[in-house]
């Protein structure tokens, strides 16, 4: 095969490489691990590989901005009441179904399969959770959760001998 036509092969399998076309190639189920190999996932690194072989979908931006946690995940063609937001731990977890087929249209090309879609973001920091707050405008989800603070330090005096050794302390 010339490197031309190796290049239109890589170039027409890109456009095609989503995770639905391959599954209906292979006729493999919908959901691409299994529940062992998710398990195992969650095992070994605290669930954040898990969380990185999930499917991408929905995009979204985990910042910082006065004090709260924000996330904004793009949803496009979706309605609020088809998302579901679960705050457990130090996990927010998106969920819901993608209906794009509509019944009575003759399509003659299909893309966007009807899916279903979890989306979980391990939280750098811990939330009140009796305050967070959501909305939904224009295909955008944005989940705002205040953060509690971190406790301040606190010095730790150390005891040699059954005193203090105030002296290695002024040194320190």
């Amino acid at each position: 095969m010339d490197s031309e036509r190796l290049k239109n092969w890589l170039d027409y399998t890109k456009r095609y490489a989503a995770d639905s076309f391959w599954k209906e190639v292979f006729n493999q189920s919908s959901h691409p691990f299994s529940k062992e190999e998710e398990k195992m996932g969650k095992n070994l690194a605290g669930g954040a590989l898990a969380t990185r072989l999930r499917d991408p979908f929905p995009r979204c931006d985990l910042f910082e901005k006065d004090g709260n946690l924000y996330v904004e995940a793009e949803l496009p063609g979706m309605h609020p009441e088809e998302v579901i937001v679960i705050l457990r731990g130090q996990e927010l977890t998106i969920r819901g179904i993608i209906s794009t087929l509509e019944p009575r249209i003759r399509y003659f090309i299909k893309e966007r399969p009807d899916r279903p879609f979890e989306k979980i973001i391990s939280l750098p920091f811990k939330v009140d959770k009796n305050k967070v707050s959501s909305g939904f405008e224009n295909g955008l989800l944005t989940v705002t959760m205040p953060i509690i603070p971190e406790e301040d330090a606190v010095p730790v005096h150390i005891e040699f001998n059954g005193h203090r050794d105030n002296e290695q302390e002024t040194q320190l």
